[in-house]
């Protein structure tokens, strides 16, 4: 009986077996053939740092006079307590955080919000619903730090490990977190985005995008259109 019981369940149990003894994220030493931790920090810093500019300045100061040009004639709808945060709110927010992860620039991560005394989401919802009202969020709200991640897929095994074989992940201040997602949950009818935007969205992605670009091609293939 116990021969059989193992044997149906061979497959997941060797899959649990893996992820308690079989280390399949090993450490990466050498990135751009440099072992030098500093050599390597500062390379990372320069990759990121080049990704995330605007790819030419002429098209970065169109979009910017774009929103400059919006914001004037932006009218928003009034503060109403129905929108406000509550204690209910903000505590649901901190209970739904998921532990385990890195630490914030402050170094406080979710546990120390959920072990933290019952008054805090009302100390916190108080604060949001005065940061709204004023119109200010703290500096240190839009601080983050940047953690490379090696991307899934690849094999450290295989070749020597480069800057574009990783992807970069911010960690944001964990304060900063309970605030967004109450104002998702209170505003979440207002952010309406284009059907064409497949990036930072929930359920939507890369693969999303490149499934539509192949079916477009299939159409316009199919029909004869590019041989006109």
């Amino acid at each position: 009986m116990k021969h059989c019981f193992l044997r149906k369940q061979g497959v997941e149990f060797w899959k649990c077996w893996k992820s308690k003894f079989e280390c399949t994220n090993r450490p990466v030493s050498y990135v751009n053939g440099v072992s030098d931790a500093e050599t390597i920090a500062e390379n990372f810093a320069a990759h990121f740092a080049n990704t995330c500019t605007s790819n030419t300045i002429t098209g970065a100061n169109r979009l910017k006079n774009e929103y400059s040009r919006l914001r004037r004639n932006y009218h928003f709808q009034p503060l109403n307590d129905r929108r406000d945060f509550d204690a209910e709110l903000v505590e649901t927010v901190i209970v739904k955080m998921h532990r385990g992860k890195a630490a914030g620039l402050d170094g406080l991560r979710a546990e120390h919000l959920q072990y933290s005394h019952p008054l805090l989401p009302c100390v916190l919802a108080k604060l949001f619903n005065l940061m709204l009202r004023l119109g200010h969020v703290p500096r240190s709200f839009g601080n983050s730090y940047t953690v490379p991640i090696f991307k899934s897929g690849n094999n450290t095994h295989s070749k020597s490990a480069t800057v574009n074989d990783f992807r970069g992940i911010s960690i944001s201040h964990v304060l900063s977190k309970v605030l967004e997602h109450c104002i998702l949950d209170r505003y979440n009818s207002l952010f309406a985005t284009s059907d064409n935007q497949f990036g930072f969205k929930k359920h939507s992605g890369c693969s999303h995008a490149v499934y539509l670009l192949r079916c477009v091609t299939d159409f316009y293939v199919s029909s004869g259109w590019l041989n006109s």
